[in-house]
């Protein structure tokens, strides 16, 4: 008696579904695909599958009982890949920002270096052309008098 209760138990839901819906379990909308002769158009965009394609889905779908659980798996997996992803983007990130700081205060050091250079040229240059001004108003000077 408890067996022939437990594949009436097992069977019940499969007994209102027609050959045409796929049963995926409880709580989720049963899939209903729509019966189209050869020539005939459908009212809507839709997606086709042979009779036996069909057949093959639907029984592959109805007899899985893990749908649920592995759904929960792979996206717990895609979640771990996509930590595992931004992970190590961030800590490559402050590996390249370390480079990147070094980089600058290296450009940083050669051009405060050349400033100093060109800064300590243009103290002599300013000295040489004061130099050179004074020669020529002195020269300029003794030829004017000397004449």
């Amino acid at each position: 008696m408890s067996f022939f209760l437990s594949i009436v138990i097992f069977l019940s839901p499969l007994v209102d579904i027609p050959p045409t819906a796929i049963w995926l379990g409880k709580g989720i909308e049963i899939i209903q695909g729509e019966k189209i002769k050869a020539g005939e158009k459908a009212s809507t965009t839709k997606m086709m599958l042979s009779i036996g394609d069909f057949v093959r889905l639907k029984s592959a779908m109805e007899s899985s009982t893990d749908l649920c659980s592995w759904a929960i798996t792979e996206t717990a997996n895609e979640c771990m890949k996509g930590a595992k992803r931004q992970l190590d983007i961030a800590l490559n990130r402050e590996s390249n920002q370390r480079d990147l700081i070094a980089a600058y205060e290296h450009r940083l050091k050669v051009t405060e270096t050349a400033l100093s250079k060109s800064e300590n040229y243009s103290k002599i240059l300013l000295y040489v052309a004061g130099g050179l001004a004074i020669v020529s108003a002195s020269t300029t000077t003794l030829f004017i008098m000397g004449k």
